[in-house]
């Protein structure tokens, strides 16, 4: 990964954020001064305490007072702005990464779930937009640890020595640490992005969970892979805290070693009472200098881990990107032609040289057994899988050729079980052509027999439907898509059991609408049910991947062995 050119990307996302960094910078340069000055004010208010010193006893004590408030207010200003930069920053990064998700290839969520995409994207956009804070909290502590440090070299060079050695025994136990923590948070980001994903289905699943009364099993299983990962952060923190004790303990001998020191020194005159208090009020700040350096090293580190798992997404480093051509059709006549196609999922064979002929505004019906190959077909024609051997041509011109808009504006699925957003009936048909009327609407909904229905709700067609449609019936939310489908004026629509949760009446309703509409488009039906595509121009039959039949329904009734079976199943 070329991490330069990573950062000048992220750095772009601060674009239009400039106010706010100046103003983030100068905050934080203040502060700096303010606690490097803090040490100097300190002894000599210390100092005029015990020299009896009342009038500069009050002055410096103002003076104090006066320094720490400013430095609350600064501070107020400064996490202002660093708030508001993180969140504007990390919705952009967001923004561009969820962009980039929906450019994946299919396959990808196939193998990983959609949690584990869902999971990157809500947590590593705040990380990176929060890194730009947490350096800055690291490197003006770093520096201010360096200010008091140079003070206290000035004031007393041999305790300047003693804390740099002592501070930098700490340094390189937590370097080891640190090393140690790389490759522990990795693997922790793998097991819980497996855990949200899992628990992502289960929760998308809870209808057929709680059917099948899976409760208890799964919430077993759940419950089993959070104890691993808990055990395993329990290792994790259970090193953290040996080394926290061994560091602990160091700063003890090395406290009770610097009161030995500073009694050397005071004794042999070598350094006064009251300013030893300063500096041993002050050690602290001072030994932070080589902590910091572990802090920022680390924030360094998981900047660069989140940055890493982000960039897998955005530039397709590690999950696959679609591919797609760069020739545009500027009107769809709606010509599909399959050439010698073959496709499979992982091992398995789904498609094997098929080829066929779809003319313009052509209704084909497609039937055969489950798992023949029927739906794989359609995923190949919107281009959600590419083909392994052969092409597909729309309008003559290869799929692989032409650019996302031409195919995924010019096609249109409904499936068995379509997907209807948490927005009102409304806002789902519109959703696809924003400047429709509410006329056509209307016209759509009556086409698709939503009408009497949107009738009996209170709220009409502006009702709320919940996730996924979840107020709907199935039939209902067939029609919904097919509505949404025919608004979105597509020049190819491909029905993938798209009326199989319809009533007869209401299929046969529907059907009825679709002839009225059909000489305008090309329309592919796939169908369990004989009798909904035998008045289609034509018929392609499917059996084990491959297209054994391509005619009328009066024709393949005659002469094709496999439809003729699947006829007299459905009329037995």
């Amino acid at each position: 990964m070329d991490k330069k050119k990573y950062y000048k990307r992220i750095f772009g996302y601060f674009k239009g954020e400039e106010k706010g960094i100046f103003v983030y910078i100068i905050t934080s340069i203040l502060i700096v001064a303010i606690s490097t000055l803090s040490p100097a004010v300190s002894a000599k208010t210390l100092k005029a305490i015990t020299d009896t010193e009342l009038k500069s006893m009050v002055i410096f004590s103002l003076i104090t007072a006066l320094l720490f408030m400013s430095e609350s207010l600064i501070q107020f200003i400064n996490r202002h702005y660093s708030r508001k930069i993180e969140s504007d920053v990390a919705i952009r990064i967001k923004e561009n990464v969820s962009t980039e998700m929906f450019d994946l290839e299919m396959k990808n969520f196939d193998k990983e779930g959609t949690g584990f995409f869902s999971n990157r994207i809500e947590n590593e956009p705040y990380v990176l937009a929060g890194i730009f804070s947490r350096i800055r909290y690291s490197f003006t502590e770093l520096l201010s640890s360096l200010g008091i440090l140079i003070y206290i070299f000035i004031v007393c060079p041999i305790i300047g020595i003693f804390l740099v050695l002592s501070s930098s025994i700490s340094f390189f136990i937590n370097q080891k640490r640190l090393k140690r923590w790389e490759k522990e948070n990795t693997k922790r980001n793998e097991m819980r992005e497996k855990y949200s994903s899992n628990f992502g289905e289960l929760i998308r699943g809870i209808k057929d969970i709680k059917v099948l009364n899976l409760k208890d099993y799964l919430i077993k299983k759940t419950t089993k892979e959070q104890k691993k990962i808990n055990q395993y952060e329990f290792s994790i923190h259970e090193k953290d805290e040996k080394s926290y004790l061994l560091v602990d303990n160091l700063k003890y001998i090395i406290d009770f070693l610097f009161i030995i020191l500073g009694v050397y020194l005071i004794k042999n005159d070598m350094l006064s009472g009251s300013t030893f208090l300063v500096l041993y009020m002050y050690k602290g700040n001072a030994s932070y200098f080589m902590m910091e350096i572990n802090g920022f090293l680390r924030n360094y580190k998981m900047y660069n881990t989140s940055l890493e798992r982000l960039y897998e997404i955005v530039d397709g480093l590690k999950y696959p990107k679609e591919k797609f051509g760069d020739k545009s059709i500027d009107e769809v006549k709606g010509e599909l032609e399959f050439k010698n196609v073959s496709f499979s999922y992982g091992e398995k064979e789904t498609l094997k040289d098929v080829s066929f002929k779809v003319n313009s505004c052509e209704t084909i019906g497609i039937v055969g057994k489950s798992g023949a190959g029927k739906s794989t077909m359609f995923n190949l024609i919107n281009k959600l899988y590419d083909v392994e051997e052969g092409e597909i041509d729309l309008d003559g011109i290869p799929l692989s050729e032409l650019d996302e808009k031409s195919i995924r504006e010019n096609i249109t699925t409904i499936t068995q079980n379509p997907y209807i957003f948490n927005m009102s009936i409304k806002e789902n048909l519109k959703i696809v052509n924003p400047d429709v009327t509410d006329e056509k609407i209307e016209e759509i909904c009556k086409l698709c027999a939503l009408d009497e229905y949107l009738s009996s709700l209170e709220k009409g067609i502006d009702t709320v439907v919940g996730e996924n449609g979840v107020i709907l019936s199935g039939g209902l939310k067939q029609r919904v898509a097919i509505a949404r489908a025919i608004l979105k004026n597509s020049k190819i629509i491909l029905l993938d059991e798209a009326t199989s949760s319809l009533d007869n009446e209401t299929q046969d309703f529907i059907h009825h609408s679709l002839k009225k509409i059909r000489k305008d488009y090309t329309i592919l039906i796939i169908a369990h049910r004989l009798s909904t595509v035998i008045d289609c121009d034509r018929i392609i039959v499917i059996e084990d991947g491959k297209v054994v039949g391509f005619d009328k329904h009066e024709n393949l009734i005659k002469n094709n062995r496999t439809y003729k079976k699947l006829y007299k199943k459905e009329l037995a």
